[in-house]
């Protein structure tokens, strides 16, 4: 579970360490700010695209090897970033990057096949712990790099680390053989099918887009709102919040527990009335640093509690499809991170912090129809398996 969890850490924060490079990267190729978000908008849609067409692959082959396989790509993808010569190339090697830094949708399932029904929470809470601490790690460790040493060096120690991860995946972590026999073309032929079937499905797709959606719209934003007045600070203390937002992990045990002990529906309830609370504290008290730590303690909190209790969800479903129901779920969920990241960077060239939180607000509130007829559902779910 340990290596699980630092693997999911080391190979996500790939995903997010542009957010904290953008002014930087901007500034190399002569762009507007509003320009170079699209950089951090394509790497999660191509996170995206890669849960939709490469997680899926864990219900057919041996799983070990397709996550070395793919750590062998993302490096690749490092290296690309790291020189590109053109706005262009660092556009399509950061789409790459997203595209192939999907290892952790594949080892969740795996996570959750190595545990109980009444562990599963727990465990699932367990292994976020690496989630957030390299979603969240990436910002800090970005921003201080960036001020000292240039976006670019970012990229190279990403590369070295993720060698390291090669490393020990191939030593330590157990093969795993996906359980199902049809051809790839068949297995994501059924997603669409499985999509529509599963009402949970879809609902904690909606709920988990929307809350990563207002959490990704922060998050990219946040190095314009502390460059700016009154706070003119450096991309490097973006990355400091990031660390204290850390502190966020320690929240998916405990959701985790609350899951295995009263459902996890209403752990997703309390989660985004987390979320809720930090844009309403960003919205009041947007002028204050103190605010802002605090609200981005509570938005990481609740974004990433309540992915450990959609993913609770989704696994009661079937053993059997894991990868394919983690695929579709995430795919979701980036596409709301994508959207997120476009609409912050949107929302700030118009209308600055104010109209930045307000759609933030507006997300977290649209996320609460997925809760709507799900309860029932899980209950008899729940007591089929009992039966």
């Amino acid at each position: 579970m340990l290596l699980m969890a630092l693997t999911c850490g080391f190979t996500v924060s790939n995903v997010y360490l542009n957010q904290n490079l953008l002014l930087s990267m901007a500034d190399s190729f002569h762009i507007s700010s509003n320009q170079i978000g699209i950089i951090a908008t394509l790497t999660q849609v191509g996170y995206a695209i890669g849960n939709l067409t490469l997680v899926p692959l864990g219900d057919l082959f041996e799983r070990r090897k397709i996550i070395l396989s793919l750590l062998i790509l993302v490096c690749l993808s490092l290296i690309a970033s790291a020189i590109s010569t053109s706005f262009i190339w660092l556009i399509i090697s950061n789409l790459l990057l997203g595209f192939f830094t999907i290892v952790p949708q594949i080892i969740v399932p795996i996570a959750a096949g190595l545990a109980s029904d009444k562990e599963r929470g727990k465990i699932l809470g367990n292994v976020a712990i690496g989630l957030v601490c390299g979603i969240l790690g990436a910002r800090f460790i970005s921003g201080i790099v960036d001020t000292y040493l240039g976006w670019r060096a970012m990229y190279w120690i990403s590369f070295a680390f993720t060698l390291l991860v090669i490393l020990l995946i191939r030593i330590y972590l157990p093969q795993s053989k996906g359980k199902q026999t049809m051809k790839y073309g068949e297995l994501l032929a059924s997603l669409w099918p499985l999509f529509i079937k599963e009402n949970i499905l879809r609902r904690a797709c909606i709920s988990q887009g929307m809350m990563f959606g207002a959490f990704s719209l922060f998050w990219t934003t946040l190095v314009f709102r502390l460059s700016n007045s009154p706070f003119h600070y450096a991309s490097s203390v973006a990355g400091t919040i990031g660390l204290v937002g850390i502190g966020g992990a320690f929240a998916t045990p405990i959701i985790g527990r609350i899951i295995d002990k009263k459902g996890a529906n209403l752990a997703s309830i309390l989660c985004m009335n987390l979320s809720l609370v930090s844009f309403l504290i960003f919205i009041l008290s947007g002028s204050s640093l103190t605010a802002i730590i605090i609200g981005s303690l509570l938005v990481t909190m609740g974004t990433q509690a309540n992915q450990v209790a959609c993913q609770a969800k989704i696994f009661q479903l079937s053993e059997e499809k894991r990868s394919r129901l983690n695929g579709i779920y995430m795919v979701s969920t980036f596409l709301g991170g994508a959207l997120g990241s476009y609409l912050g960077t949107l929302a700030w060239s118009h209308f600055k912090w104010m109209g930045v939180c307000s759609v933030g607000f507006i997300m977290v509130l649209f996320a609460f129809t997925s809760i709507i007829g799900v309860k029932k559902k899980l209950n008899s779910i729940q007591q089929v398996k009992i039966n």
